[in-house]
């Protein structure tokens, strides 16, 4: 009996050793390096660069126009920079953003507007059309009196094209091999003036750091007072893509309440003993 029991034991001794060895990671040689095809493909911060708002494209209608036609109307953008064959990641992109959109409380057109530049010179106002029209349906399908404005998709001529992303930093080239372009996926939001104020990397972001960056993008123009109160209290941090506490700020606050409330302490401290010094002088005549 007992040396059955110690052939059980003696078993999973041996199996348990071989699956540690197995999966021991001196053993493993995994290869953890970056695609050739993303080299060069790294964004440039450009925060506080404006983009020219002289170029020329041509929107989803196939009207001519120039980029400062979407700004100095006193509303942020968010502009991102796709193209509409895409097959994968700018879908995926899209549709975070539209997400985001939808949201958000405030209205598309109203309080700011989106903008997509193809960076694809072959496509055409056509295609810009057919992209456009099923993310706007979309968005006003959803039951919060949205309008169906203030969303435009620009095709463009290759130099234009690429003055715009040198402008904001973005990285895209042609891989002939899969016939793709390679490109990572930002958004940019830009002031009413049309400079860089926030970058959010990545296919999504919450609502609530989209609607800080745009309430900072027009210093505060835009939002309530609990808006701008927010920004205070929160900063935006690049490595986690997102607006998070400001410490400092938060310590001023709290400072600013201390102070208060020591100042309120003295002044009622003050007045009390006021008062008795007046019974006094009273009791004494």
């Amino acid at each position: 009996m007992i040396l059955k029991k110690m052939r059980i034991i003696l078993f999973f001794l041996i199996f348990a050793l071989s699956y540690l060895h197995a999966y021991d990671p001196a053993h493993l040689k995994l290869k953890n390096t970056k695609p050739t095809e993303l080299d060069g493909m790294e964004l440039e911060n450009k925060i506080g660069n404006s983009i020219p708002l002289t170029l020329k494209f041509t929107a989803e209608t196939g009207e001519d126009i120039t980029l400062s036609k979407f700004f100095n109307q006193g509303k942020p953008i968010v502009l991102s920079m796709v193209y509409y064959r895409c097959p994968t990641l700018c879908n995926y992109h899209l549709n975070g953003i539209a997400k985001v959109f939808k949201n958000l409380e405030w209205n598309l057109g109203e309080k700011y507007e989106f903008i997509t530049v193809s960076i694809d010179p072959s496509e055409t106002p056509d295609l810009a059309e057919k992209k456009r029209n099923a993310y706007m349906e979309d968005y006003v399908s959803n039951g919060k009196f949205r309008l169906p404005s203030g969303m435009s998709f620009l095709v463009g001529k290759e130099g234009e094209i690429k003055q715009l992303a040198d402008s904001l930093g973005f990285k895209y080239k042609y891989n002939p091999g899969i016939q793709q372009w390679i490109h990572p996926a930002v958004a940019y939001v830009l002031t009413p003036e049309g400079k860089i104020a926030r970058v959010f990397n990545g296919i999504s972001f919450d609502e609530r750091d989209l609607k800080l960056s745009l309430v900072e993008a027009t210093n505060g123009k835009i939002g309530t007072m609990m808006d701008r109160v927010a920004l205070f209290c929160f900063q935006f941090d690049p490595n986690k893509n997102k607006y998070t506490i400001y410490a400092y700020n938060m310590m001023r606050i709290g400072g600013g309440f201390t102070v208060l409330f020591i100042a309120g302490y003295l002044f009622t401290f003050w007045r009390k003993n006021k008062k008795i010094d007046d019974l006094n002088l009273t009791g004494e005549k």
